[in-house]
């Protein structure tokens, strides 16, 4: 049987709630409020939301998150806010589908003090709006002289509004006009204006507290008989008559016989129904269900606090009564004037006040989370060296690095002249989140036309910058509901290029070409072999399976265009490759896999905005400082642990920091899925960096991350609020990493070493076009070495024994693994990895060949002198041909792991290479390696 609450709606009356936390939300009572008593909507405001964060600790991890993340105390409640906001109206998504956009409205209210700002309510009405990003989202602008006009702009901008603190009727006439004046000004530019809803929240019970007072004074000034009954008649009428008052106006301008309304309504146009707010009894003489009962019918909504909708869930008697006794209402304002009580001056006295106490709960509110944001932010790196960050940090402010940044200063970096005008070339990334703003319509109009086109699958050509980003979209949000899977290859093995090739249904494939030089060697190369694929598939429509993005004027960009590509994408040219996550090498496949792209650039700006002031909240002031500073003590061993959702971060990262700081014989080594050890088994050049999502930390991470702090060993920890802070992080590092380059003297946009392994690799692609065979390098000792794994273990044993022997203390050892990465190769490497970190105590890298000579190559040759190199090549056991090339796939890859061979040998790094035969498989030789590995280490 129905609740009073549910029969509300009975008589045209709907049931909102005048309270929302997050308790409310997680709880589950906010669903059981639309399952059970029919609520369809929620209002709140800045003393409700007050009372959630003194009530309840639900909100501290993401206050600790956001602290982390360099907001200040008011940007961190409207990001709480926009949450609870945000989950509620998902909860009533139901009830807004089934009404057709009638009810089913969450409210959100704008900050107090713009009360008497109509500019800048207007401007953060619409930001609000887009931010929430929910239909179902009213904003709530106050009825104040300087909120008439703001309504009726925010109407003619299509934004849902509640307007709150109403209690004039002389207001009310005016906040009708502007909510009818902005539906005309926007049908007048061509608009549709049945989509946009509004609500006149009219205060009821405080009309009563207010004029009682005043009566209550007058009564005891008084001995007039007469003066005094009437008084007394006059006492808890007023609140309910004003009301009725106010729907009595409200049937009159939105009735069929206004010839303007109702040209409105046949255009669309939705009522502004009256919504009665303050409806709880403040005096315990009159029932606690007054005003509710008083006030029910048609067309308007009742919003009350927990405590009036259980008594009247309780004890309420549903008929409508908003209607009744008309004269009488009348009659109690024309008392009200006799008896010397203004009216106008009653209702302007209860709008300021209404302004003045939610101005005042929203300072206290401010208040305490300013308190938990100075402690959850207090440091941000834990263990015994932030002395040694706000050191750095304090030299970075010094020197205005951050500023200089901003500015483009590229004196930041390098003294010459010529360096400095290379750098200012490769600053544009600092805009790009906001550029790519612009950008967004093209972005979801190709994320259409590929969801239209019916592709199941897509592949990512490219090499480093360009294909790390679209990595971590892929493994971190999925594809969406109809769009394709995303693949990377970044390999020319041909292995890996045939499984692929095999697993994919080329008629329903779409292919990136990505390349900013538009000239990399194996993306032009994995274009040209699917291009020969697709074209046996498809023919003449062999190039709507294609995108590029490239840099403006390459032959990419030219190849793209000449050959029917379904698009072209141009990048801002002055950005780098490993910079590039939210340029649209990141965001064209991100796009494609229907990832909402608005949404990542609105974190990624956020940031952006967050890393401008030089303060201890800059969080990547404070990250940078962190790097560059621990790395000048020895602390240059950057290891990554991370919540798994986000694992493919670390190989973002990974090139980012190692490509931007590994030359001149200085740089930070950063340490990506090494395999976890205890505490003990690291040593004292580590810096660790927790990566975790709020509001609950990974498990095993955290017990990890706890372990190394209580073993004093430097610990960074970064929470992300959702997957959707991905954009936000790529910024902040980029930031970070900037500023370590400052600390550490080096230009953190150039990689002078990268090119030595690729002019290694051309001149013996040249040698075996002449000779038709490519050259092994020649057995020596420890530093250069061949074998051939697969002939005795011990052979192979003490090769590795020699080349661990000369492993010290504060090295990292690199294996470099030129293979196929599968599964059961990836463990395999794995265990290695844990293996010599535990019998040696040294960082372990991984790096599967050629991927890693666009990202840890630059760090291997040009960064500090601490690595030692174990490079495993398993031969292929197929080969391909490329299209136009005198060279197959095969020698390709073997070239390659030649190349970066010499270049390492020839700068007399520590190196053993270890070669597998491709007819015993890549099992099998590993397997081998592991077993020598051990019983090294067990002679070790």
């Amino acid at each position: 049987m129905a609740n009073p609450l549910q029969k509300l709606a009975t008589v045209g009356q709907s049931f909102w709630l005048d309270n929302l936390s997050r308790p409310l939300i997680t709880s589950g009572e906010l669903q059981r409020l639309i399952r059970e008593d029919g609520l369809r909507g929620i209002t709140s405001n800045p003393t409700i939301f007050e009372k959630a964060l003194a009530d309840t600790d639900d909100y501290d991890p993401e206050i600790r998150l956001l602290a982390n993340q360099g907001l200040n105390a008011e940007q961190v409640f409207e990001r709480l806010a926009i949450q609870d906001i945000r989950e509620a109206a998902q909860l009533l998504r139901p009830v807004f589908k089934a009404t057709e956009g009638g009810d089913g409205f969450v409210s959100l209210e704008l900050p107090p003090y713009l009360a008497g700002d109509t500019e800048t309510s207007i401007r953060e009405a619409k930001r609000l709006f887009q931010e929430i990003g929910r239909p179902n989202v009213m904003i709530k602008v106050p009825g104040t002289p300087q909120g008439i006009p703001a309504i009726r702009q925010l109407i003619a901008a299509g934004i849902n509004i509640n307007i709150t603190l109403l209690f004039s009727l002389a207001r009310y006439q005016e906040v009708i006009e502007a909510y009818l004046a902005g539906l005309e000004e926007r049908q007048a530019q061509g608009l549709p204006i049945d989509s946009i809803a509004s609500v006149a929240s009219f205060f009821v019970s405080r009309v009563d507290t207010e004029v009682d007072k005043r009566i209550d004074a007058m009564l005891t000034q008084t001995t007039d008989d007469e003066k005094r009954t009437k008084l007394e008649w006059l006492k808890g009428r007023v609140a309910v008559a004003n009301a009725r008052l106010a729907y009595q106006l409200f049937r009159q301008r939105f009735s069929q016989e206004d010839a303007r309304w109702r040209r409105l309504k046949d255009a669309g146009a939705r009522l502004q129904r009256p919504l009665w707010a303050s409806t709880s009894t403040k005096n315990p003489a009159y029932s606690d269900i007054k005003y509710v009962e008083a006030l029910i019918g048609p067309d308007t909504i009742d919003t009350m606090p927990p405590a009036t909708a259980d008594d009247f869930r309780d004890h309420g008697v549903v008929e409508v009564n908003v209607t009744k006794e008309m004269a009488e209402q009348s009659r109690v304002l024309e008392t009200l004037a006799e008896m010397g009580i203004s009216y106008d001056d009653v209702v302007e006295t209860l709008q300021d006040q209404g302004v003045a106490a939610f101005t005042k709960s929203f300072e206290s509110l401010i208040g305490g989370i300013e308190e938990k944001r100075k402690q959850f932010a207090s440091r941000q790196t834990r263990g015994s060296f932030s002395d040694q960050i706000q050191a750095t940090a304090r030299q970075l402010e010094r020197e205005r690095a951050v500023e200089r940044l901003w500015q483009k200063d590229a004196s930041l970096w390098s003294s010459d002249p010529q360096v400095q005008a290379k750098i200012k070339d490769r600053l544009g990334w600092l805009e790009v989140p906001h550029t790519m703003l612009g950008e967004v319509g093209r972005l979801n109009t190709l994320a259409e036309e590929v969801r239209r086109a019916g592709f199941e699958s897509a592949v990512l050509l490219g090499m480093g910058g360009s294909s790390l980003a679209p990595e971590v979209f892929q493994h971190t949000f999925g594809n969406q509901m109809g769009a394709p899977v995303l693949t990377v290859l970044d390999t020319t093995n041909p292995d890996a290029i045939q499984h692929l090739a095999g697993q994919l249904d080329l008629a329903r494939s779409l292919f990136i070409v990505s390349s900013k030089s538009g000239t990399t060697v194996e993306t032009s190369t994995l274009y040209r072999y699917f291009r020969q694929q697709v074209e046996q598939q498809a023919g003449d429509d062999a190039g709507q399976h294609f995108i590029a993005v490239t840099d403006p004027g390459t032959p990419l960009e030219k190849l793209g265009k000449d050959e029917g590509f379904r698009d072209v994408f141009v990048n801002p040219p002055d950005i780098g490759g490993r910079y590039s996550a939210l340029s649209f090498f990141g965001l064209v496949p991100a796009a494609v896999i229907g990832l909402d792209i608005q949404r990542l650039l609105d974190r990624a700006c956020q940031m952006a905005e967050n890393t401008k002031t030089s303060s201890p909240q800059n969080p990547g002031l404070q990250l940078g400082a962190a790097l560059g500073g621990l790395a000048q003590i020895g602390r240059d061993k950057l290891t990554f642990l991370s919540d798994p959702a986000l694992a493919s971060l670390q190989d973002w990262l990974e090139q980012l920091i190692a490509e931007s700081t590994g030359k001149d014989g200085t740089g930070i080594v950063p340490v990506a899925h090494e395999p976890h050890g205890a505490p003990d088994d690291y040593g004292s050049d580590r810096h660790f960096v927790g990566i975790d999502l709020a509001p609950q930390p990974h498990v095993d991470t955290d017990a990890m991350l706890a372990g190394l702090e209580t073993a004093q060993q430097p610990v960074t920890r970064l929470w992300l609020r959702d997957e959707w802070d991905v954009g936000a992080e790529f910024f902040r590092w980029e930031v970070a990493t900037a500023l370590a380059g400052a600390v550490l003297g080096i230009n953190p946009f150039d990689e002078p070493n990268v090119q030595e392994s690729k002019d290694n690799t051309n001149r013996l692609l040249q040698t075996y076009q002449q000779e038709h065979a490519l050259p092994e390098p020649p057995p020596g000792g420890p530093d250069a070495t061949v074998a051939v794994v697969g002939g005795e273990p011990n052979s192979v044993g003490d090769l590795v024994s020699r080349f661990l022997g000369q492993v010290r203390s504060g090295d990292y050892l690199a294996i470099m693994a030129f293979c196929e990465r599968t599964p059961e190769v990836a463990a395999r490497l794995q265990e290695m990895r844990r293996l010599l970190r535990t019998q040696l105590g040294v960082a372990t890298t991984l790096g599967y060949g050629p991927r890693f000579l666009h990202s840890t190559g630059q760090l291997y040759k040009g960064g500090p002198p601490e690595g030692d190199f174990l490079q495993i090549v398993v031969e292929p056991a197929e080969d391909l041909a490329i299209p136009g090339e005198a060279f197959s796939f095969g020698t390709l890859f073997r070239a390659q792991s030649l190349g970066d061979y010499q270049a390492l040998q020839q700068r007399g790094r520590p190196l053993l290479r270890l070669r597998i035969d491709a007819r015993q498989g890549a099992v099998t030789g590993l397997d081998v390696i592991l077993q020598s590995l051990v019983s090294a280490a067990l002679r070790a």
